[in-house]
């Protein structure tokens, strides 16, 4: 059989504490020849130690079952390590396990484990530190996303206090600076580029600052982050690159039409949506003070520096 340190989150969503499905789970494991010897996460020691201490001890896999919090805070322990990360999604909304085409259903997620194939994908990090799975953001919705913590943890007063923040909320104007030339790192750029003049695109080949007016940009290392939103279709956690939205040119009330639609799983291509494709950028808002946010962890305020690491940790996935 094989040997995994089973870590667990016994309060991620679902319709039963995740205690009561343990029997179910580690069932299932067996089932699939795995042996997990289980560990809860708890407030003295983060899912992180934890995983870095089951590398240390030998395990052939960390498998985490829980949600897409539980699952980063894991992952963070694994690292450039060697030891591969197995994943039971059990979690609201499941992003991660989603992104990677991991099944939901328990007694499958677990033959994955047992028969699936060792991927290495990419990770997002910021100044060098605060590490992201999902997406990393700037602006509106890094101000929002502590509301929707609150929100989502029973505080519905805090709804109001979102609104209100959500529709006082003004463009504000940033900096960006890409790895490469802005003709290189912008999707489908030359074919959205007919107007210009050859000796303008040539100017323009050179260009990687970028200026704009925008409510928020959006990081993202995989497609889906928040509840199940389909932020970045076109972005990948295997190809070295992160994709970068910048939206600019919405009112409130489109961008709140926007994310309605793709919260529905309907995405729709928008002009005011420009795309980018860079393995490190530097953000920075020289006449304003920005919130920045990674997989919904406030970290601070512009400036910030993204990049990718690529390849550099090790899942488990579904063969083919």
């Amino acid at each position: 059989m094989k040997r995994a340190r089973l870590i667990m989150n016994p309060v991620s969503g679902g319709e039963k504490p995740n205690p009561m499905k343990l029997p179910e789970i580690v069932a299932a494991l067996e089932a699939a020849n795995i042996r997990a010897d289980l560990t809860f996460t708890a407030p003295d020691q983060s899912p992180t130690q934890i995983a870095r201490q089951a590398v240390e001890e030998g395990y052939e896999m960390i498998v985490v079952s829980g949600g897409d919090g539980t699952v980063s805070e894991v992952a963070k322990g694994l690292i450039y390590a060697s030891v591969p990360l197995g994943i039971i999604p059990i979690g609201t909304y499941n992003n991660i396990a989603r992104s990677l085409d991991l099944p939901t259903d328990l007694k499958a997620a677990c033959q994955v484990l047992a028969q699936g194939h060792v991927k290495s994908i990419d990770v997002g990090q910021a100044n060098n530190e605060h590490y992201f799975f999902e997406v990393a953001g700037v602006g509106l919705d890094a101000a929002l996303f502590p509301f929707g913590e609150a929100i989502k943890g029973g505080q519905w007063e805090r709804f109001l206090q979102a609104a209100q923040l959500a529709m006082t909320y003004k463009p504000q104007q940033i900096r960006i600076m890409l790895d490469r030339p802005i003709l290189q790192a912008k999707v489908q750029s030359e074919s959205r580029l007919p107007f210009l003049r050859r000796s303008m695109l040539t100017k323009t080949r050179s260009r990687r600052e970028l200026r704009f007016s925008v409510l928020l940009v959006v990081i993202a290392n995989s497609p889906y982050y928040g509840a199940g939103f389909t932020v970045a279709p076109d972005a990948c956690m295997d190809d070295g690159l992160l994709t970068v939205s910048v939206f600019r040119g919405f009112s409130k009330w489109q961008l709140l039409r926007h994310f309605w639609a793709i919260s529905k799983g309907k995405y729709h291509y928008s002009p005011k949506i420009e795309t980018y494709h860079v393995a490190e950028l530097q953000v920075t808002a020289p006449h304003t003070h920005m919130p920045v946010h990674v997989d919904g962890h406030r970290i601070g305020e512009l400036p910030v520096t993204f990049k990718v690491l690529q390849r550099a940790l090790n899942v488990l996935v579904p063969v083919g």
